[in-house]
Protein backbone atom coordinates (compact mmCIF):
# COMPACT_ATOMS: atom_id res chain seq x y z
CA UNK A 1 0.00 0.00 0.00
CA UNK A 2 1.22 3.51 -0.69
CA UNK A 3 1.76 5.98 2.13
CA UNK A 4 0.15 9.43 2.54
CA UNK A 5 3.03 11.32 0.90
CA UNK A 6 2.92 8.97 -2.09
CA UNK A 7 -0.85 9.45 -2.39
CA UNK A 8 -0.49 13.24 -2.38
CA UNK A 9 2.35 13.01 -4.88
CA UNK A 10 0.21 10.80 -7.14
CA UNK A 11 -2.57 13.40 -7.08
CA UNK A 12 -0.06 16.20 -7.77
CA UNK A 13 1.12 14.36 -10.89
CA UNK A 14 -2.48 14.02 -12.08
CA UNK A 15 -3.02 17.76 -11.55
CA UNK A 16 0.18 18.42 -13.50
CA UNK A 17 -1.36 16.69 -16.51
CA UNK A 18 -4.78 18.29 -16.05
CA UNK A 19 -3.32 21.81 -15.85
CA UNK A 20 -0.89 21.32 -18.76
CA UNK A 21 -3.31 22.99 -21.16
CA UNK A 22 -3.80 25.89 -18.69
CA UNK A 23 -7.39 24.84 -18.06
CA UNK A 24 -8.94 22.46 -15.55
CA UNK A 25 -12.02 20.99 -17.19
CA UNK A 26 -14.91 20.10 -14.88
CA UNK A 27 -14.62 16.42 -15.96
CA UNK A 28 -10.94 16.42 -15.09
CA UNK A 29 -11.63 17.91 -11.68
CA UNK A 30 -14.45 15.45 -10.98
CA UNK A 31 -12.19 12.51 -11.84
CA UNK A 32 -9.33 13.91 -9.74
CA UNK A 33 -11.72 14.30 -6.82
CA UNK A 34 -12.83 10.68 -7.27
CA UNK A 35 -9.19 9.53 -7.27
CA UNK A 36 -8.50 11.65 -4.17
CA UNK A 37 -11.46 10.08 -2.37
CA UNK A 38 -10.25 6.58 -3.26
CA UNK A 39 -6.83 7.51 -1.90
CA UNK A 40 -8.35 8.83 1.34
CA UNK A 41 -7.41 12.46 0.63
CA UNK A 42 -9.96 14.83 2.16
CA UNK A 43 -11.49 17.85 0.40
CA UNK A 44 -9.26 20.33 2.24
CA UNK A 45 -6.05 18.55 1.19
CA UNK A 46 -7.46 18.10 -2.34
CA UNK A 47 -7.99 21.85 -2.64
CA UNK A 48 -4.51 22.59 -1.27
CA UNK A 49 -2.95 20.30 -3.86
CA UNK A 50 -5.13 21.81 -6.58
CA UNK A 51 -4.05 25.35 -5.68
CA UNK A 52 -0.36 24.56 -5.29
CA UNK A 53 0.37 23.59 -8.91
CA UNK A 54 4.02 23.16 -8.01
CA UNK A 55 5.97 20.60 -9.99
CA UNK A 56 7.40 17.96 -7.76
CA UNK A 57 9.44 14.89 -8.54
CA UNK A 58 7.39 11.75 -8.81
CA UNK A 59 7.49 9.12 -6.10
CA UNK A 60 7.59 5.82 -7.92
CA UNK A 61 5.84 2.83 -6.35
CA UNK A 62 7.76 -0.43 -6.18
CA UNK A 63 4.69 -2.37 -7.25
CA UNK A 64 4.14 -2.93 -11.00
CA UNK A 65 0.37 -2.91 -10.54
CA UNK A 66 0.43 0.49 -8.79
CA UNK A 67 2.67 1.94 -11.49
CA UNK A 68 0.31 0.71 -14.18
CA UNK A 69 -2.66 2.17 -12.28
CA UNK A 70 -0.86 5.51 -12.26
CA UNK A 71 -0.30 5.31 -16.01
CA UNK A 72 -3.94 4.48 -16.59
CA UNK A 73 -5.03 7.47 -14.50
CA UNK A 74 -2.51 9.74 -16.25
CA UNK A 75 -3.92 8.79 -19.65
CA UNK A 76 -7.53 8.98 -18.45
CA UNK A 77 -7.03 12.52 -17.11
CA UNK A 78 -5.33 13.51 -20.36
CA UNK A 79 -8.30 12.44 -22.45
CA UNK A 80 -11.33 12.76 -20.17
CA UNK A 81 -12.31 16.18 -21.53
CA UNK A 82 -12.59 14.77 -25.05
CA UNK A 83 -9.44 16.50 -26.29
CA UNK A 84 -5.85 15.35 -26.12
CA UNK A 85 -3.80 18.49 -25.80
CA UNK A 86 -0.21 18.01 -27.03
CA UNK A 87 1.13 19.54 -23.79
CA UNK A 88 -0.87 17.06 -21.71
CA UNK A 89 0.34 14.19 -23.86
CA UNK A 90 3.97 15.28 -23.59
CA UNK A 91 3.80 15.47 -19.79
CA UNK A 92 1.98 12.15 -19.67
CA UNK A 93 4.71 10.49 -21.77
CA UNK A 94 7.43 12.01 -19.57
CA UNK A 95 5.75 10.68 -16.43
CA UNK A 96 5.26 7.25 -18.01
CA UNK A 97 8.97 7.21 -18.85
CA UNK A 98 9.80 7.97 -15.22
CA UNK A 99 7.74 4.90 -14.28
CA UNK A 100 10.06 2.84 -16.51
CA UNK A 101 7.51 2.19 -19.27
CA UNK A 102 7.93 3.02 -22.96
CA UNK A 103 6.11 6.19 -24.04
CA UNK A 104 4.26 4.17 -26.71
CA UNK A 105 2.17 2.79 -23.81
CA UNK A 106 0.39 6.16 -23.76
CA UNK A 107 -0.68 5.82 -27.41
CA UNK A 108 -1.75 2.20 -26.88
CA UNK A 109 -3.83 3.12 -23.84
CA UNK A 110 -5.45 6.03 -25.70
CA UNK A 111 -6.56 3.60 -28.42
CA UNK A 112 -7.90 1.07 -25.91
CA UNK A 113 -9.64 3.67 -23.77
CA UNK A 114 -11.21 5.31 -26.83
CA UNK A 115 -12.58 1.95 -27.85
CA UNK A 116 -14.02 1.32 -24.38
CA UNK A 117 -15.50 4.83 -24.25
CA UNK A 118 -17.16 4.27 -27.64
CA UNK A 119 -18.78 1.18 -26.11
CA UNK A 120 -20.01 3.20 -23.12
CA UNK A 121 -17.65 1.53 -20.63
CA UNK A 122 -16.67 3.69 -17.63
CA UNK A 123 -13.07 4.11 -16.38
CA UNK A 124 -13.28 1.54 -13.58
CA UNK A 125 -14.62 -1.17 -15.87
CA UNK A 126 -12.03 -0.20 -18.47
CA UNK A 127 -9.26 -0.54 -15.90
CA UNK A 128 -10.71 -3.87 -14.77
CA UNK A 129 -10.18 -5.17 -18.32
CA UNK A 130 -6.55 -4.04 -18.21
CA UNK A 131 -6.19 -5.56 -14.76
CA UNK A 132 -7.31 -8.92 -16.13
CA UNK A 133 -4.64 -8.69 -18.80
CA UNK A 134 -2.00 -7.76 -16.20
CA UNK A 135 -2.89 -10.71 -14.02
CA UNK A 136 -2.67 -13.12 -16.96
CA UNK A 137 0.93 -12.08 -17.66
Amino acid sequence: MINTDQKKNYLKQLFLIAFADAHLDVREEEYLLLVAQKLGIDDHEFNQIKRSQVETSMMIPDNYYQRFRMIFDFVWVMMIDGEIDPREKEICKQLVGQLDFASVVVDDLVDHINYHLSCGINPEHTFAKFEEMLLQN
